[in-house]
């Protein structure tokens, strides 16, 4: 049998054989634990991987080889404004090498070179492998999540009379200068979602950082559609979505949120149902609801959504795992 080796991965300097090696775990491993779904285009892929999400940063990668093959890596997220008490990613090894002992030791690695505290995987499909493994090495389930999609079909579903005093205001790409103070504070309405017991503190958005995650998304060619509730000037209620170029048929709903003083008057079901009536080019739409939250899942029942599969976030402080 043949010697294992792991090191870091400099994603930049990579050449393709080791991206595309990279891109065919994690596709091999979304095909085997997701619904069915369309797979995403390479370039696209790189191009989003390179793309630093917001609060978190660009993703390390540390990859193990056998005889230079890669054949499993590991994937984790430092963040350096909030949450520098965590690291969060995922572990995947080729089905063809499980049971040897690799994704311990990609775990063990990645836990060493990030040093820090506590460890965190989201989207681990519920009841599976993955999520057995990590129960074993010491993880606990600290919430979970249901995947949602849609497929546009006509009629799409009724809007609704927007409530008196209230209006919507909607773009894509860049918020208007006038309208972003209102749609940072729309997003920030986001942070008393259900958490459960997870480690993960959110922090509130900036205007500054709501720009710079424009910026990023523009130069990865993600597009994003917006949607805004007011009352007046002030923000009541919002729902973002973003397409990427790796599956460029499918729109993930991102962010939906209602400010806690306009929740009742239906902004959220009505920004959403207004949101389908924007898109172009999307014939699916995914989202993910923390399995909790029962109103706004049945705001995408009664929008069209169905339940496709349930995940769930994991948690453990480094110290206490097994390794």
């Amino acid at each position: 049998m043949s010697e294992i080796d792991i090191d870091e991965l400099d994603f930049d300097g990579a050449a393709e054989p080791d991206l595309r090696a990279l891109f065919d775990l994690q596709v091999a491993w979304w095909t085997s634990a997701m619904p069915p779904r369309e797979p995403p285009a390479f370039s696209g892929w790189v191009r989003r991987r390179r793309t630093p999400e917001a609060g978190w940063g660009r993703p390390r990668f540390a990859v193990a080889r056998e005889n230079g093959r890669i054949v499993g890596y590991a994937d984790g997220y430092l963040p350096t404004t909030g949450n520098t008490h965590l690291v969060a990613g995922t572990v995947v090894v080729d089905e063809r090498w499980r049971g040897r002992g690799i994704g311990t030791a990609l775990l063990r690695y990645a836990l060493r070179s990030s040093n820090r505290d506590t460890a965190e995987a989201s989207w681990v499909p519920a009841d599976s492998e993955g999520s057995r493994w990590a129960t074993s090495r010491g993880f606990t389930v600290v919430s979970s999540a249901t995947l949602q999609e849609l497929v546009l079909t006509d009629p799409l579903p009724e809007v609704g009379e927007v409530p008196s005093g209230y209006r919507l205001e909607h773009w894509t790409g860049r918020a208007p200068e006038d309208l972003l103070d209102a749609f940072v504070d729309a997003l920030n309405a986001t942070n008393d979602q259900p958490m459960g017991d997870s480690a993960i503190d959110l922090v509130p958005l900036t205007r500054e950082q709501v720009r710079q995650e424009e910026d990023d998304l523009s130069s990865a060619g993600v597009d994003v559609w917006v949607v805004l509730a007011l009352h007046g000037d002030q923000a009541a209620g919002v729902t973002v979505m973003h397409r990427t170029l790796s599956r460029p048929s499918v729109g993930h709903q991102r962010h939906t949120a209602v400010v806690a003083e306009h929740r009742g008057q239906g902004l959220g079901r009505l920004v959403k149902a207004h949101m389908l009536r924007r898109l172009t080019g999307i014939e699916t739409v995914e989202t993910e609801t923390n399995s909790t939250n029962e109103h706004m899942r049945r705001i995408n029942h009664s929008l069209g959504f169905t339940d496709r599969l349930t995940t769930v976030d994991l948690s453990a402080r480094v110290a206490d795992l097994k390794l």
